[in-house]
């Protein structure tokens, strides 16, 4: 896969993160990761969903394959990493013994034109040939593979030997004199290679600035995200809280009401067998009153004479009749009887249970992901006739003496967002008040009013509010 070097660091950046190896034709993938070309063709071929090894980024459209002779053409239209290629030829170079080219003694210092290692007296002699007195010579110990790679000579593609010194835009190429002479006679613009140079590390230095910017500003939103989660985990912990409060209170009141009602069941039960057993006793008596005297009068009439049994019935003629009178007077009656009855509302309780349903409600917002590009908005070029527009659309200008210096947005909002509005300069002789608001209308088919502070109608929710300028409250109406 790739030629093996002993490098001092297991996870240097010139190793390939699949062989592990120093990197042997480095292709920068489209998420920015660097593979060998040997490893990613193998990687695709056994991974033909064309994902990142390292991130999962998309490598390529698996239906490029299909379009192509296989995904050799499509390793091939990935860019080469040239700037890790003289890394590697860097790293390679003082990976290897630092002994003298010249003498085989040991090496102290190192050529930067031609890549040689000297000893100190070869060093001497090697800055005072005069081929090589122009050479830069530096310190083999403090040399670093980055500063080595830094330092090599541009040589022409087609003209080995002969140093690049003209940059092309046209084909975008650094070339030689002679190259410039034959291939590149026709091409305009032809400028100096350090002249190129340093505008691509302006640009580069830029690229650097923009991402960091945009880097620090994805951890500020990390950030932002670890805190709102957080804060969500301490809401959470004083709402599950405050639910075992809430429902350890209603538990105690059901129980309470279980408590009070059994109470109230077992209260009526007791009166409703006092009330039964005073009847009862009653009834007891009187049954015994009526069988002793039913038992004296069946004992007379089985053996007794007729003088006794005339006594008999004499003595208790009188007193039975009393007693059954009496027991006819006492016959229950059953609609008087307390009872023992118990009505749970079912209204109240599906009241209740709808109620309990209802109590509390948890609700989660998804938070938006707004990139910045999706934020990045110019005027639109439907805008008042006091607005002169500028800076490809990024900026406008409000001119004259008119009210007529309405801007729109070319884009419409994107929900759950809050937006600002930049003013870099205000001029109170013009602008006192600054109309802000939502436009419900395609900017393509908006009709503008002749002023800002009327005329919309239904198609806008306008408010007016103070001035800022930088900061400063300027005006507030």
């Amino acid at each position: 896969m790739a030629t093996a070097a002993s490098t001092s660091s297991a996870d240097s950046d010139t190793e390939c993160s699949v062989c592990h190896e120093l990197f042997k034709n480095p292709k920068l993938l489209p998420c920015a990761h660097v593979l060998c070309r040997h490893c990613l063709l193998s990687w695709l071929a056994s991974n033909p969903e064309a994902l990142c090894p390292l991130c999962r980024g998309a490598i390529a459209d698996p239906k490029e394959k299909s379009k192509t002779k296989g995904w050799e053409e499509v390793v091939d239209d990935l860019p080469d990493d040239v700037a890790m290629t003289a890394l590697v030829e860097s790293t390679r170079v003082l990976s290897q013994d630092h002994v003298c080219g010249g003498c085989k003694t040991a090496a102290v210092s190192i050529c930067l034109n031609c890549n040689d290692m000297m000893c100190k007296s070869c060093g001497c002699q090697h800055t005072n040939f005069s081929a090589t007195r122009h050479h830069k010579v530096e310190d083999l110990s403090s040399m670093t593979a980055e500063e080595l790679a830094a330092s090599q000579p541009d040589h022409c593609s087609v003209h080995t030997s002969k140093p690049c010194e003209l940059f092309c835009p046209t084909h975008g190429a650094a070339i030689c004199h002679l190259c410039a002479s034959a291939k590149h006679r026709a091409c305009p613009d032809l400028t100096e290679l350090a002249e190129a140079a340093d505008k691509s590390s302006e640009e580069l230095s830029q690229m650097v600035t923009s991402l960091l910017t945009e880097e620090q500003q994805l951890e500020e939103a990390v950030a932002a995200l670890e805190r709102h989660l957080e804060a969500t985990e301490k809401v959470v912990q004083e709402a599950v809280a405050e639910i075992d409060r809430t429902c350890d209170q209603l538990e105690n009141s059901v129980k309470e009401c279980r408590r009070r009602l059994k109470e109230m069941t077992l209260d009526a039960k007791a009166k409703v067998k006092d009330t039964v057993l005073a009847v009862k006793v009653t009834l007891f008596d009187h049954r015994g009153r009526l069988t002793s005297h039913r038992r004296v009068a069946d004992r007379t009439t089985r053996g007794a004479t007729n003088k006794v049994m005339c006594d008999v019935t004499r003595a208790l003629g009188t007193r039975v009749r009393d007693i059954l009178v009496t027991c006819g007077q006492l016959s229950v009656d059953w609609k008087s009887v307390s009872t023992v009855t118990l009505t749970i509302d079912a209204a109240a309780v599906a009241r209740i249970e709808k109620e309990l349903s209802a109590l509390g409600q948890v609700k989660v917002k998804p938070v938006s992901i707004v990139t910045r590009q999706q934020l990045d908005w110019r005027f639109h070029t439907n805008h008042g006739e006091n607005i002169v527009l500028s800076n490809d659309g990024l900026t406008a200008q409000r001119v004259g003496n008119g009210n007529n210096g309405i801007v729109v947005a070319d884009q419409p909002m994107v929900p759950e967002v809050l937006y600002e509005v930049q003013l870099d300069k205000v001029d109170k002789h013009f602008i006192v008040q600054l109309p802000c608001g939502v436009v419900l209308t395609d900017p393509d088919h908006l009709c503008l009013p002749d002023t800002a502070y009327g005329g919309w109608g239904s198609e806008a929710i306008v408010i007016s509010h103070a001035v800022y300028n930088r900061g400063h409250k300027i005006y507030s109406d």
